[in-house]
């Protein structure tokens, strides 16, 4: 199991595999002590219950890639798509669309699910998927950004 979660000092990225006992990760940044605490739960039975960092128990899932490189693709695809579009050749258009579609598929079949809290936006690989963590909610989301009043 890998725990990322940001530094409060530098917001540089730390990544832990937390070992029995560890209660702190060291920011390899500004070498700032922060401190974590993993639940039994979680060390036990590698299930994620509360984050060990803010202690919330808001989480959801969803796979483990990053969204910008997927719309990069995807924008990148649909250019290509225009250009297509404007030599009269609208299929190809389409076509573009549908290999940016069929590459999605295959990355959502292929990749890993994580964890991740809607507070601290810490991140929980190689964990086993817990049936109460559903995918994203914009409200909860909202909810822990302080967007929303409900």
């Amino acid at each position: 199991m890998t725990i990322s979660f940001r530094c409060p000092d530098c917001q540089t990225t730390i990544s832990v595999e937390p070992a029995a006992g560890d209660r702190e990760a060291t920011c390899p940044e500004c070498q700032c002590q922060v401190p974590f605490t993993p639940t039994e739960s979680l060390s036990e039975t590698n299930i994620v219950d509360d984050c060990p960092r803010c202690g919330k128990s808001a989480f959801y899932v969803q796979r483990d890639f990053n969204q910008k490189i997927g719309l990069g693709v995807m924008l990148l695809l649909a250019l290509v798509g225009l250009v297509f579009v404007y030599y009269r050749r609208p299929m190809l258009f389409y076509a573009c669309l549908g290999v940016g579609a069929l590459f999605d598929l295959v990355l959502y079949s292929l990749l890993p699910n994580v964890t991740i809290c809607y507070a601290c936006k810490s991140t929980f690989r190689d964990v086993t998927v817990n049936s109460e963590h559903k995918p994203f909610d914009l409200h909860i989301a909202d909810v822990y950004d302080n967007r929303s009043k409900g």
